[in-house]
């Protein structure tokens, strides 16, 4: 589907959907159909040349780098009914006045940041086109409770089948849940046209009445795309993992066909009457050495605390460590000794080595240059850099995946109604083993965000801002402010 396509579709589903007369009513039922839509204007500057880390990440990486001017609009329609069947489609627009930056050459531009259609029935849902993936962890979260799909990054188009917890018996002691997805790459990037593979299984057990403990796995690869191999032989090949034949590349031989990647995640719930109180491991994994611990203790750690009490003036608190700096260790391989490469196939690409598996390089990959980013931005944990775009325009990787930090996050609400937020992120970074960073640059950001609703004002617009500063070695020390103001409505529809 041609990009123009994609934007006439999605201004006509909105049209569509905003033109549906109102029937708004204060007594909403469970079923039937509803339309919901919302709109805003972000106001965004610094008094630096780019704006603050927390000011330009998140949000599906709509937000520009440099000072601006946002509007959205959107709207969804959703249809629910009383046996368990649903129906959803919506759309979400974007348009941006905002300095050039090498992530946007055009001062005006525009952007489709949702276009979606969704159905299934209780547990069982499929997603197909633009939509976001479901955040976690109270929104306080370094990477939203997932390292590899953070929300920091234009939305993937595809289609996803999932099932969330599916429970054995009426207790709820056991469940899984699990997806099947498939997305394409539209961005300018090295391999054009690439393609995304995604599988997911998590298991889920109650320990009790207030205890559940959950561990999950996530697999994706990147596969295809311009002068790579496409055919259902080769999805055979990403799907289970398996090496290239000899009509492949070499590294495809010699690893595994396309490029291999995921997380794995273990996750400690306990609730009191009190509070709720979660601890979580989530690590990635870029090879068969990162899959088996060998990359341990690297990942993100988050400990999180939520407070029964949701008016109070301190709601949650997170915390979390950050460290990437492992990778399996520092080294790849070593020379074999004359007995080792006895044993060996001199046919081998690995004769007179001995892999130890270090090095793993996270989220950049040979063939697939510009890696684990889309549209120039990273995929996951945002706090690994990318590199800058070339004069193609076109992100070649990551620069700085060796990261050591932490990050703390704050909500509440002041006088029970005005919601804030606070964030403070401190790093050490160390660039790759390849190309490190000298003197290990540490970086300081912080955020303070509120939101003023309708209800506390009685006017029909909410509104929200935000300060915020970097300070540090690896960005230019700045200060940065934003506003935005929204409306949002929704309106239930007559039943026939």
């Amino acid at each position: 589907m041609s990009r123009r396509l994609t934007f006439i579709l999605a201004c006509s589903i909105l049209l569509m959907n905003l033109a549906t007369p109102s029937q708004a009513s204060d007594n909403m039922q469970s079923t039937g159909w509803k339309v919901d839509w919302h709109a805003s204007a972000r106001m965004a500057g610094s008094i630096g040349e780019y704006m603050p880390f927390w000011a330009r990440t998140g949000e599906d990486g709509i937000l520009p780098v440099r000072s601006s001017g946002l509007i959205t609009a959107g709207t969804d329609i959703v249809y629910n009914h009383q046996n368990g069947l649903f129906f959803e489609a919506g759309t979400n627009l974007a348009g941006a006045l905002a300095l050039k930056s090498p992530l946007n050459s055009k001062p005006v531009y525009g952007m489709v940041d949702r276009l979606y259609v969704s159905g299934g029935w209780k547990m069982l849902r499929a997603d197909v086109g633009m939509l976001p993936r479901r955040g976690d962890l109270g929104g306080l979260s370094i990477t939203g409770g997932d390292f590899l799909m953070s929300g920091n990054a234009r939305n993937l188009p595809g289609v996803n089948l999932s099932a969330d917890w599916i429970y054995f018996e009426k207790g709820h002691w056991v469940g899984i849940k699990g997806n099947l997805a498939h997305y394409h790459l539209f961005d300018n990037r090295v391999v054009k046209g690439a393609m995304i593979h995604n599988k997911s299984l998590a298991i889920k057990f109650a320990l009790g009445r207030k205890v559940d403990l959950m561990a999950g796995f996530d697999h994706y690869a990147q596969w295809g795309g311009e002068g790579q191999a496409v055919s259902f032989k080769d999805y055979v090949k990403i799907f289970f993992a398996r090496r290239g034949d000899a009509s492949d590349s070499w590294s495809d031989q010699n690893n595994v066909f396309g490029n291999h990647l995921g997380r794995e995640w273990a996750r400690l719930v306990w609730r009191s009457d009190w509070f709720a109180l979660t601890f979580q491991y989530d690590k990635p994994f870029e090879d068969n050495s990162g899959m088996i611990f060998q990359n341990f203790p690297d990942g993100v750690w988050t400990l999180q605390m939520a407070l029964s009490d949701r008016k109070a003036w301190l709601t949650d608190i997170t915390y979390e460590f950050i460290n990437t700096t492992w990778q399996s260790g520092d080294r790849h391989d070593r020379p074999a000794t004359e007995e080792e490469k006895a044993e060996q196939d001199p046919s081998s690409s690995f004769y007179g080595k001995i892999v130890l598996g270090g090095m793993d390089n996270y989220f950049n990959n040979g063939p697939y240059v510009s890696g684990w980013t889309h549209y120039g931005r990273m995929m996951g944990l945002p706090l690994m850099t990318t590199c800058l775009p070339g004069a193609d325009g076109i992100t070649r990787g990551i620069m700085n995946n060796r990261v050591r930090g932490h990050h703390i996050g704050i909500a509440g609400l002041v006088a029970n109604k005005v919601p804030y937020r606070f964030k403070a992120t401190f790093t050490e970074n160390f660039g790759t083993y390849a190309i490190p960073l000298a003197d290990v640059p540490w970086q300081l950001s912080l955020a303070l965000e509120a939101d003023i609703t309708r209800e506390f004002t009685s006017l029909p617009v909410s509104f929200s801002c935000g300060l915020y500063g970097d300070i540090g070695r690896l960005y230019p020390d700045t200060i940065g402010l934003t506003f935005r103001v929204s409306y949002s409505g929704h309106t239930r529809l007559p039943r026939p």
